[in-house]
């Protein structure tokens, strides 16, 4: 178990097409003092606002998860914070001119891809952990999530939306920077094709397309190209857990069990953490 703090040796920088608000935008990591936590610029805004990625700071979880402080919000942080939270990044400063980091291809590949080109460094202050020691549950409706005392960090995922026996799936594994980049990072985010609709009355996908998601359609999977796991949408489910639970300030050490999960969920669990700490 590593107790030290780390940041990212040196800037980087990514571009691309928001996924809900469907704009342009560019999104710079750079390193952070220890102790800072991840915290998000809006640069685009005067003077500059920031919010950091803690879970008190969650306005809404409605197909993405949002933070905000006074004037700086920022919607969908859950792919780039997952990428951060699986290198050991405790502290970064995320500048941002929107409201919305680049959606890349769906998945947090690309940020995997930029933490690695630039590398961590060790920090002195020491890492926060949560170690389960009793059972946390939160769930509403189908959707559970169970935290449980493990020896490690693991997510224990299941899934299933009713369009087709391809969209019942489970998959167990621990999460480790290596397990994270091979196992959970190229999954894309997915829609159920009878949802759009809503979703665009809701002013919500402006940017979405078969280049940055994956949409499943009475059993069909529907794709710019072949699924790049077999089992492609429990697996993101994973990766939206780890970004979610992120927020909770703190290194997990339990085995989450996920059944029909989603952003409100994690995000109450990532709650009970912060409390329970």
């Amino acid at each position: 178990m590593n107790k030290k703090q780390k940041t990212i040796k040196a800037s980087c920088r990514y571009s691309g097409i928001t996924l809900h608000t469907g704009v342009r935008a560019h999104l710079t990591l750079k390193p952070a003092p220890e102790d800072s936590g991840i915290i998000i610029v809006r640069i685009d805004l005067p003077n500059h606002p920031s919010v950091k990625a803690i879970v008190t700071n969650v306005i809404d979880v409605q197909r993405a998860t949002t933070i905000a402080n006074g004037e700086a919000k920022v919607h969908t942080v859950e792919h780039v914070l997952a990428a951060l939270y699986a290198f050991g990044i405790d502290n970064a400063i995320i500048e941002m001119d929107g409201p919305e980091p680049p959606i890349a291809d769906g998945s947090s590949a690309p940020y995997v891809d930029l933490i690695k080109q630039v590398g961590s460094k060790i920090q002195k202050g020491k890492k926060k952990y949560f170690i389960v020691k009793e059972p946390l549950f939160v769930e509403s409706g189908e959707s559970r999530l169970i935290l449980l005392p493990c020896e490690n960090y693991q997510i224990s995922c299941t899934v299933k939306y009713g369009d087709g026996i391809l969209d019942t799936q489970y998959l167990s594994i621990p999460i480790d920077t290596e397990t994270f980049v091979q196992e959970i990072s190229k999954a894309r985010t997915f829609c159920i094709y009878r949802e759009i609709e809503e979703l665009m009355i809701k002013g919500l996908i402006k940017g979405g397309s078969l280049d940055n998601a994956v949409i499943l359609k009475d059993g069909i999977i529907i794709c710019k190209d072949e699924l790049r796991y077999d089992d492609e949408f429990v697996r993101h489910k994973m990766l939206d857990i780890v970004g979610d639970l992120s927020l909770s300030g703190f290194r997990i050490i339990g085995e989450v069990v996920a059944i029909k999960p989603g952003h409100p969920l994690n995000v109450e669990l990532a709650k009970l953490i912060l409390h329970n700490a």
